[in-house]
């Protein structure tokens, strides 16, 4: 059981981790510059811009890219997809593919970081309380079942499921474990149309209604799934 000195010092640590945060986005150079370009870009899905943006960063340029996929988990409705095709027009589906699955999966580690320690009040900062009641009732029904069928296509705001999964009790390993197994196809399979964007736009629309289609097919019956792949689950 924790004493209330333990407390104190969780509640220290989370202040001071959130004071270094703000300080560094402050007054560490090109920090602000980085954030307002890059979600600017985001924002406007522009993708020449980005292009040109990640680019600009030379031998750091995947780092980068990996960054501003981690950072845009923290702002809803600002699209991941846009960096995912991105990368793999400047790098190849191969070598894209990995730096936004990476950057996928330490920003959704993040949103379940900021939730665990900070608690809902925090959260409602981030994500509009109705969205999160809707995530409540998902994730009750399905627990980390449900991080696989919202992960299979960027429609869906998974960062929500993020942030909806660190106010539960379910551990960080199996959060961690599902979403990289679960963003795993639709990054792919977007690299995969990425690296050749002026070709593919129809074959994104396509490819995004498959999609779709297979996270509805994955809701239906998810009660059968889950039956079927989780005998154990209570």
């Amino acid at each position: 059981m924790a004493t209330p000195m333990m407390i104190a010092k969780g509640v220290i640590y989370r202040l001071g981790v959130l004071v270094i945060a703000v300080i560094g986005y402050l007054y560490l150079p090109g920090i602000q510059e980085f954030f307002e370009s890059g979600f600017s870009l985001l924002w406007d899905r522009d993708f020449d811009g980005l292009r040109q943006f990640i680019l600009s960063y030379g031998f750091w340029a995947p780092l980068c890219s990996i960054l501003l996929m981690t950072l845009q988990s923290l702002i809803p409705f600002v699209p991941g997809l846009a960096i995912t095709i991105t990368n793999a027009w400047i790098f190849g589906w191969q070598y894209g593919a990995v730096y936004s699955w990476l950057g996928a999966l330490l920003g959704a580690c993040l949103d379940f970081a900021i939730a665990r320690w900070y608690g809902r009040p925090i959260v409602e900062k981030f994500i509009n309380n109705k969205f999160l009641k809707i995530a409540d009732a998902f994730l009750h029904k399905h627990g980390i079942f449900a991080v696989f069928i919202t992960r299979l296509t960027p429609i869906i705001p998974f960062k929500v499921i993020s942030y909806g999964v660190g106010l539960t009790t379910l551990s960080f390993c199996q959060f961690a474990i599902a979403t990289a197994i679960g963003q795993a196809p639709a990054i792919f399979i977007y690299s995969v149309i990425g690296e050749n964007l002026t070709h593919s736009i129809r074959a994104t629309v396509i490819i995004t209604s498959l999609l779709l289609a297979t996270g509805a097919f994955g809701y239906y019956f998810s009660e059968d799934i889950e039956r079927r792949f989780f005998p154990d689950k209570e």
